[in-house]
């Protein structure tokens, strides 16, 4: 959904950091976790080639010299109850994959498709990249088809704007311009020609910035401001939508959605 000539505008250093953590495309493909404990074996239809455990500088024991069923190893593996998540990869696996994602220009391919296509390949053969616990086919519940019905479902062009605040200041404001099913520009709050004060998730923030966005671009499809806190629950809670109308009561979340005609 992101267009491959897509334009970054106006963003600063500091919404820069707060947006690196969430611009890693390795943690879309992936199936480790941030600090998770995991065990690593890497090895060559079957031969032994490595094992790495993220917590330790020893291969643990019972770890056959030649692997015949990757899938069993891992779930044996991960049985133990040792680590938190246990790969058992095959490098002509990664070969492959390698060589399927480079074999044809995919200069048809937006950013995010590619690193779909790349997950897709990934994950297809479990006998090339045994994991357990599989991984999750999510990114904090949202899967790629579900981001491209929501992007493919706005009008065009349309405006979807993020705003983030911590202790009444302005954590992060993030704004896209969508059209034709793609996002074709980022920038911030600061790309704005209106100022906006940065008061916290108000009524008269949503209003401003509202403004703002349809004087600038055109009509918000979307506009979401909430405090940091509310941010970290929402991304992390299985009910996205239950979370943020019971933030609205507390008043730490505020939003904004076009009606769909």
């Amino acid at each position: 959904m992101i267009d491959p000539h897509w334009q970054v505008i106006d963003l600063d250093p500091v919404i820069w950091r707060h947006l690196g953590p969430f611009l890693e495309p390795q943690q879309y493909i992936a199936a480790a976790q941030p600090d998770e404990h995991g065990l690593f074996v890497l090895h060559d239809d079957g031969r032994i080639l490595k094992v790495v455990d993220t917590q330790t500088a020893t291969a643990p024991a019972g770890i056959p010299a030649r692997i015949s069923d990757p899938v069993a190893l891992a779930q044996e593996l991960y049985g133990r109850g040792e680590w938190q998540r246990v790969h058992v990869i095959d490098r002509r696996h990664l070969a492959w994959v390698a060589q399927q994602t480079q074999a044809t220009p995919r200069r048809d391919l937006t950013f995010d498709a590619y690193y779909h296509l790349v997950y897709t390949l990934m994950w297809s053969r479990r006998e090339g990249y045994a994991c357990e616990p599989p991984p999750p086919g999510h990114w904090h519940g949202w899967s790629y088809a579900d981001i491209q019905r929501f992007i493919a479902a706005l009008p065009s062009p349309a405006t979807l704007a993020l705003g983030v605040y911590s202790d009444d200041a302005l954590w992060l404001g993030l704004i896209l311009i969508c059209e034709g099913g793609q996002i074709r520009r980022v920038t911030t709050f600061e790309g704005l020609h209106r100022h906006i004060s940065p008061s916290g998730p108000t009524q008269q923030t949503l209003t401003d910035l509202c403004e703002a966005l349809e004087a600038q671009f055109t009509s918000p499809a979307a506009v979401l401001l909430c405090t940091d806190a509310v941010f970290s629950g929402w991304l992390a809670a299985p009910d996205k939508l239950a979370y943020l109308d019971a933030a609205r009561t507390r008043e730490t979340v505020i939003w904004h959605i076009l009606p769909v005609t």
